[in-house]
């Protein structure tokens, strides 16, 4: 026979299947509705027939896991954390089981839909590739929940990215816009480094001396993928003339640390850079240093192919956005062909 019982502002169900005994927690629910989940529990446990999964609710789920993802990934977490908090409030109240793979596709529509959020204006929530990376911290906490014993299937299973339909290509800097980041900046070392081995924040934070291989000439670089794998795989990016020249500079005020890119937050060294870019009269993002060294690669006629390994891709089409830049230079090259 299944029990109920409380313990602070929570609820438990206990109950005894295959000689074991087993415990969920109902949440901050109501004694009218845990007598109503120990009943459905009598019910299981009498005619085998599920009625409910009991599971945590969404929102303590979610704790454990930030709580969690905090310690395992530490250089993605502020950004995580941020999505979580702001935008998977319409799951929070609910438990874990009775979510949907219906309520995960109207919270991803929601996301996408223009609303008007003031009676003057109408905009766009967020941006398809935002909600495309939203939907994979959502199912990221899912899984976590699976793997946890939470829930058996993810709610989120089968649920596919939005379209992205945003035109725009992917903002890179000129040679001489590079030069002028440089210039003059406390920073322009480290600008430097990412520009010349596409590194991503996270992948330039947590670059070692170790990780410095002078007598190869590579930089053994820890992959911090866009899709969130975090696999932990490794690939070597060559010391070009320019970023040995940044690692010098480097070695002079960090040498006798353990890192090579001095100590600051994620959201730090992007604000440093967007500073440093604002008054230079530049566009773009601290990402816009990773997709300049990209850019010249296929400029120099580096197959896309290669491209992916130097740049960590995980899925080709990813590598393949590059193309338009070669396309673009071949044909600025053929306009200086005046016959």
């Amino acid at each position: 026979m299944a029990t109920v019982y409380a313990r602070g502002d929570r609820w438990y169900l206990n109950w005894s299947e295959g000689g074991r005994q087993r415990r969920k927690s109902l949440g901050k629910i109501t004694a009218d509705d845990a007598e109503k989940f120990r009943k459905g529990k009598d019910f299981e446990l009498a005619t085998g027939r599920p009625v409910f999964l009991a599971s945590a609710l969404f929102e303590d789920h979610l704790k454990r896991y930030l709580d969690w993802h905090a310690v395992q990934f530490p250089d993605s977490h502020f950004r995580v954390k941020q999505i979580s908090e702001q935008c998977f409030g319409v799951f929070v109240g609910r438990a874990l089981s009775q979510i949907t793979k219906q309520d995960i596709e109207r919270w991803k529509a929601g996301r996408m839909t223009r609303v008007g959020w003031n009676r003057h204006k109408e905009t766009a929530v967020v941006s398809s590739e935002t909600a495309a990376k939203e939907l994979r911290t959502l199912k990221a906490v899912f899984n976590a929940a699976i793997e946890w014993g939470e829930i058996a299937q993810s709610p989120a299973k089968g649920v596919k990215g939005p379209k992205n339909l945003e035109s725009a290509p992917m903002h890179w800097y000129t040679r001489a816009e590079l030069a002028k980041l440089y210039r003059g900046s406390r920073y322009g070392s480290i600008w430097k480094l990412m520009a010349n081995a596409g590194l991503r924040r996270a992948e330039a934070q947590q670059l070692k001396w170790r990780d410095v291989n002078s007598k190869e000439g590579v930089l053994n670089v820890l992959s911090s993928s866009s899709e969130r794998t975090k696999s932990g795989r490794w690939r070597q990016v060559p010391i070009s003339q320019s970023a040995g020249a940044a690692l010098t500079m480097l070695k002079r005020t960090t040498g006798k640390t353990e890192y090579v890119v001095p100590r600051m937050t994620g959201p730090s060294l992007s604000r440093a850079f967007r500073i440093d870019a604002e008054a230079r009269g530049l566009a773009g993002s601290l990402h816009s240093l990773r997709h300049s060294y990209g850019a010249h690669l296929v400029m120099a006629g580096v197959p896309l192919r290669t491209l992916q390994v130097l740049m960590g891709h995980a899925s080709f089409a990813t590598t393949e956005k590059y193309a338009h830049v070669g396309k673009d230079h071949l044909r600025d090259q053929a306009k200086l062909v005046n016959l």
